[in-house]
């Protein structure tokens, strides 16, 4: 009888593990077999058994079949990995093999031995062998009959118990993984301390803190076992759910299943909202009491600056005898019985960071003798002249057709001077949002880095992209190398006041030279990070649209609004698209995204949804209607988990 395998091929493969950090020991068996040899002739040339007597080869096999159904605890150095249909993910991984190394096996692997060469193969259980090798640790093996000499027979019942082995099991559901830890949390045991005894590695607290707080909340269990939402995305959605922000947690699941690359930018912009909403509304109080001092009447909601009787001034001009276009400050106003603001709080400073704007009218401007701005001289509005006497006269008739040649050019002019508001108010808007947006991704993104670096292989591509940003010395690594490459000190948690030495010693502990490209990626990664400006989205920055374009070739699960910066949107495309010039996406679609504050793009910027503070009124009336569920199936689970 003769192994299951080619011998030379299968070492050459298990000396090659991809785990990170981890180096099996090397096996008894790795230089047993030249690589010239066939696994045949390796056999009989490494065979252990050669020169033992007929009676001693006897023995032997009368010992191997007690074995047989039963389980035996081997030295994994001294057996081998028969053929497998699992050829990846199967690496031995740091989490495995320190919970080995703590906790030892519990679960035999399948094997046989070889009677010609008295060696035990492994047919299933490679995750286990290879894990069990790394963390040095004796392997249990349920013995088996050794296949049949028939090469195809053996093969076909080879295969089919290995995909047996894989495709019939199932994992724990994370509702069920919850409260097995709450149970052990009730048993005074800390999070840390349950890692520990789980062998979780150095983020097994924060697992173990995700499990816990996922199972304080029913909606995300069962979010989590419907929609197979992972760990990290349960903890978030019960995060929401169990501050009472029910309408985000369910938000949250729609994003999940339907842009799972937009969850943690949204997640983390809803953490930011709070802070940027308290700082607003500090600003809207400032000043609220600032023109209540003046004594500076504030519109409320009835009034707006558009339409009816009140316009805001620069909509007016002093009165109908003032030229047309003349403007009409506000301290010139001041005076009038219907001067007053609105507080607006959707414009922007320098940095883009929101503010309270006061916007100045009148409550009635022809009460008070003013005239719209566009109209003719000696108009007060656009409005047709009616009179009692019809025109009878060829002067008559002339007079009033330059009349209505001049209210036309008005109207035109007027026209085009709303659209240019309307222009700005959706670029204001989208600017807003994608801003937003923009600053929440800078966590996550940063949290990928500092997993990134734990690699110890480069992507496909690395030498490349690496040789141009070196041969192109661009601002922004001369920035990093200025600055001691702060960013990447920090994202490899190197102590509050680590220099540079620091970080070239960390470098240098790089044991292959995958693992040294890693780290010179990891460095430029993070030069052109710590330089990304917040306008990247917006406008095309060759560098940065380089950096995009790596992290997302490395894998990065870049955000909708992170991919703007590879492929920047036209002001002018925003614009059409969001007046329905050059779209033809379902208003309730836009509704719905403007509702959740998704990416806004050119789909989803428009006059539809609810108003914002500042928002014209005219604006919230052409809203289409309310927004509808995000997404039937998470509404369900939210009302169920009510």
């Amino acid at each position: 009888m003769t192994a299951t395998m080619d011998l030379p091929t299968q070492r050459a493969d298990d000396a090659d593990p991809a785990t990170p950090e981890i180096d099996p020991a090397p096996s008894n068996l790795d230089h047993a077999v030249p690589d010239s040899t066939s696994g045949d002739e390796a056999a009989a040339s490494a065979n252990p058994l050669a020169g033992l007597s007929e009676d001693e080869l006897a023995a032997l096999h009368a010992q191997w079949d007690a074995e047989i159904n039963t389980v035996i605890h081997i030295n994994p150095d001294e057996a081998l990995l028969a053929e497998n249909v699992r050829t990846e993910n199967a690496e031995a991984d740091p989490a495995t093999t320190a919970n080995f190394k703590n906790n030892g096996i519990n679960t035999a692997a399948n094997g046989y031995r070889n009677y010609e060469t008295g060696i035990v193969m492994i047919t299933e259980g490679q995750r286990r062998f290879n894990n069990a090798r790394a963390a040095a640790v004796e392997l249990p093996v349920w013995m088996k009959t050794p296949p049949p000499a028939d090469e195809r027979k053996a093969t076909i019942e080879r295969i089919v118990r290995q995909l047996e082995e894989n495709d019939l099991r199932k994992p724990l559901t994370l509702g069920d993984s919850a409260r097995a830890i709450q149970q052990l949390a009730a048993f005074n045991l800390t999070p840390a301390g349950i890692a520990r005894k789980l062998a979780r590695g150095r983020n097994g607290a924060a697992y173990v803190k995700q499990v816990l707080q996922a199972g304080e909340s029913e909606l995300a269990l069962k979010a989590a076992e419907r929609f197979d939402l992972d760990l990290v995305q349960a903890a978030i959605v019960a995060e929401f759910d169990a501050a009472g922000d029910r309408e985000t947690a369910t938000e949250l699941i729609r994003i999940a299943r339907t842009e799972p690359n937009n969850f943690q930018v949204f997640a983390q912009a809803k953490h930011d909202e709070h802070d940027k909403k308290q700082r607003l509304a500090a600003l809207v109080t400032t000043l609220t009491r600032k023109l209540t001092t003046a004594k500076i009447t504030i519109f409320g909601g009835s009034l707006t600056p558009e339409a009816g009787e009140a316009r805001s001034l620069d909509r007016l001009r002093p009165s109908p005898e003032d030229a047309p276009y003349t403007t009409l400050t506000a301290e010139d106003h001041a005076s009038c019985p219907g001067h007053g603001a609105w507080i607006e709080d959707d414009h922007h400073d320098g940095n883009g960071d929101r503010i309270a704007v006061a916007v100045y009218g009148c409550a009635d401007f022809r009460a008070h003798g003013h005239a719209l701005s566009h109209a003719p001289a000696g108009r007060v509005d656009l409005t047709p002249r009616t009179t009692s006497t019809p025109a009878t006269g060829a002067g008559d008739g002339a007079g009033a057709a330059g009349e209505e040649s001049d209210l036309a050019a008005a109207r035109v002019a007027l026209a085009a001077d709303e659209r240019a508001r309307t222009e700005a108010r959706i670029i204001r808007r989208w600017v807003r949002k994608n801003n937003e947006l923009i600053d929440a991704s800078e966590k996550p993104r940063r949290k990928w880095l500092a997993e990134f670096v734990l690699r110890m292989t480069a992507p496909k591509g690395a030498q490349l992209f690496l040789a141009r940003q070196k041969a192109h010395g661009g601002y922004e690594l001369r920035r990093a190398f200025n600055q001691n490459h702060a960013l990447a000190r920090q994202l490899l948690s190197l102590p509050v006041g680590s220099t540079v030495t620091d970080l070239s010693e960390k470098v240098a502990t790089a044991s292959t030279p995958g693992k040294a490209t890693v780290y010179d990626m990891f460095l430029t990664f993070c030069a052109m990070e710590d330089a990304l400006s917040r306008n990247a989205w917006r406008y095309a920055q060759q560098a940065a649209q380089e950096y995009m374009t790596a992290l997302v070739s490395a894998g990065y699960p870049a955000s909708d609004v992170e991919r703007l910066i590879i492929e920047p949107q036209n002001e002018r495309d925003v614009i059409a698209a969001a007046l329905g010039e050059t779209t033809t996406s379902d208003p309730a679609d836009d509704d719905d995204a403007e509702q959740h504050g998704d990416v806004l793009d050119a789909r989803t910027i428009g006059g539809s949804g609810p108003a914002e503070p500042g928002d014209d009124a005219q604006e919230a009336s052409e809203g289409t209607s309310a927004p509808a569920d995000p997404d039937t199936a998470a509404a369900q689970l939210a009302e169920a988990a009510s």
